[in-house]
């Protein structure tokens, strides 16, 4: 067993895409290809936890419950698509670009391997200073706060501190290999992610 905990590869906050949502900088179509986009990797999480989970034995319940709860956060994250006046036939019509389906499929891949946990974390490690972030962008330039539309920014800022508690400790218990492969795994999901962001801004 190891206690090795894994490190970012990047800091999303540091993405230009993330620089101009706290600046008020983004136009309002970049945030809704934005939301259309990010919409698959949230309804793809609660899969990929389930994928961990069953490699995971140990962690199965623990991971399960936490997949449980990102089920629910579906619809939130619905919310403030609408709060972007993005209706539910255009959120189901929004196929994958390029950037968002490699990310998807190196979930899906990922997930289901030892060190498959490290899919989760990579996406939720830094969701609470990013949440954080976004929700006091989407406050002070666009209208959009708590009440109504981004109650899924006022979740995960505080919620993903106890997850990726929880996360740390399954992949502290992993053998020290795993723990070398969930450090790729993580670098690997975390490129994915900035590379959907850089789509999000040339989109527009």
């Amino acid at each position: 067993m190891s206690e090795a905990h894994l490190t970012p590869r990047r800091n999303l906050l540091e993405h230009p895409f993330y620089r101009r949502w706290v600046a008020g900088d983004l136009s309002t179509d970049e945030l809704r290809y934005y939301a259309c986009q990010y919409a698959h990797v949230v309804s793809a999480l609660p899969g990929w936890l389930r994928r961990a989970a069953a490699v995971t034995p140990a962690n199965a319940a623990e991971l399960n419950r936490h997949a449980a709860e990102e089920d629910t956060h579906i619809a939130l994250w619905h919310e403030f698509a609408h709060a972007l006046d993005i209706t539910e036939d255009e959120l189901a019509a929004a196929a994958p670009n390029a950037a968002t389906a490699d990310l998807l499929r190196r979930g899906e891949e990922l997930s289901g391997q030892p060190s498959g946990v490290a899919v989760a974390w990579a996406l939720e490690a830094q969701t609470p200073a990013v949440s954080a972030e976004k929700l006091s962008g989407l406050k002070a330039h666009y209208g959009i706060g708590s009440e109504n539309g981004a109650e899924y920014f006022e979740v995960h800022s505080a919620l993903d501190v106890v997850h990726t508690a929880e996360l740390d400790d399954v992949i502290a218990g992993l053998d020290e290999d795993q723990v070398v492969a969930a450090q790729r795994t993580a670098d690997a999901v975390l490129d994915g992610l900035w590379d959907l962001l850089t789509s999000a801004e040339r989109a527009a």
